[in-house]
């Protein structure tokens, strides 16, 4: 390894001070490159073995994500340009990095979406393998067919404890996705499921109340005259309280009446979250419903992004007064953020909760959320 007159012969017995410190970089180098050039500062026994181990650390962790990005554009290797993707998609090694020039490492791509033409065949892509089932059909008398109606039980709110007892199917998750241990996020839920996008974005189901979720935003699904009932809007309305109304009905009068799958954003009043964000949901009894709920999803991250929002928490949407079931809108919700993160590149959301209450929504979502390919 070293340039002066060839390895040492290592005695029997004899460790490096690599092999004592467990690491994989060359800890007596740092030593040497630390006395050359911090020559006027004591340099402690500890600190070239905190220097190998932190680079050992950022290595792996580049290493990763930009196996990640080749993955992604079905090379199998890494180049530069996969390593300046990595690095600029992830917030710490953004900021940590952002004045490094990697060669050959091209530019990062930000081009706004209104210069970009629509692909032939609408928006969004084709999703085959989804089996989602057909919508009903409309009867010859004109009138539409009555979605079940969701149990009339109050939504109550839940204390977050600090470990959420969840069944083995929960836990115990399809490979893929991080299930095995309950973590705990900044605010104060426990993460029952966790998956990283190849850019770096973090999709997590949680258990708990929605209203009490700590992120940029909260979405509520909701109908064209922003109506507040439903088991989320009554939950919002009563922890919001007269100033969130008085916000509902200014952007009411602002903004008029939502067209289907379209979204409006209010200031979150005495609620955690800063922002809500409204979107009226389809339902699924009209013709082109799984468009029409891709079409609600991307409103919502692009509204998000307009505001510059890191994070925002989601029910699940349609699956309620809309009468989707509820793997189907997993399905359709979970590809059409996988699909958003992947043609805006360069999106400030880093990190989609998924607010769930029940277990079976839990269930669902975590089955999808290992099944996505990222």
């Amino acid at each position: 390894m070293s340039a002066r007159g060839g390895k040492k012969k290592q005695l029997r017995g004899q460790k490096t001070r690599s092999q004592r410190a467990e690491v994989l970089f060359p800890v007596g180098r740092m030593l040497r490159y630390l006395k050359r050039d911090t020559h006027h500062f004591r340099i402690g026994a500890g600190a070239p073995v905190y220097a190998a181990a932190v680079i050992e650390y950022l290595t792996a962790e580049i290493l990763e994500l930009a196996g990640n990005a080749a993955q992604h554009n079905k090379k199998q290797r890494v180049t530069p340009r996969h390593i300046l993707l990595a690095i600029a998609n992830d917030e710490e090694l953004h900021t940590l990095l952002k004045h490094v020039t990697i060669p050959q490492g091209g530019v990062l791509p930000r081009i706004h979406p209104e210069l970009l033409g629509r692909k032939k065949g609408g928006q969004f892509p084709n999703y085959p393998n989804i089996p989602v089932p057909l919508p009903p059909t409309i009867p010859a008398t004109g009138k539409k067919p009555l979605a079940s109606k969701p149990s009339t039980a109050k939504l109550k709110a839940r204390k977050v404890k600090p470990l959420v007892k969840a069944t083995a199917s929960v836990l115990n998750g399809p490979k893929g996705s991080k299930t095995g241990d309950a973590l705990t996020d900044s605010s104060g839920f426990t993460i029952l499921s966790e998956k990283k996008l190849f850019l770096g974005q973090k999709l997590s189901v949680v258990e708990g109340d929605l209203v009490k979720m700590a992120a940029d935003a909260i979405v509520h699904p909701t109908s064209s005259n922003f109506y507040m009932g439903g088991e989320v809007g009554t939950a919002i309305n009563a922890a919001g309280g007269k100033e969130f109304r008085q916000e509902v009905e200014s952007l009411r009068s602002s903004h008029g009446n939502l067209d289907t799958a379209g979204a409006a954003i209010c200031p979150g009043r005495k609620l955690p979250a800063k922002f809500v964000i409204h979107v009226n949901s389809p339902s699924w009894s009209d013709g082109n419903a799984t468009d029409l709920l891709q079409k609600a999803v991307h409103n919502i991250f692009a509204l998000a992004d307009e505001k510059n929002l890191k994070s925002v928490g989601i029910p699940s949407i349609g699956s309620g007064h809309g009468g989707f079931p509820k793997q189907a809108a997993a399905q359709i919700i979970l590809q059409s953020i996988n699909a958003y993160f992947n043609k805006v590149t360069s999106s400030t959301l880093k990190q989609v909760y998924f607010v769930l209450y029940d277990v079976e929504s839990i269930n669902i979502y975590t089955s999808e959320l290992g099944k996505l390919d990222a």
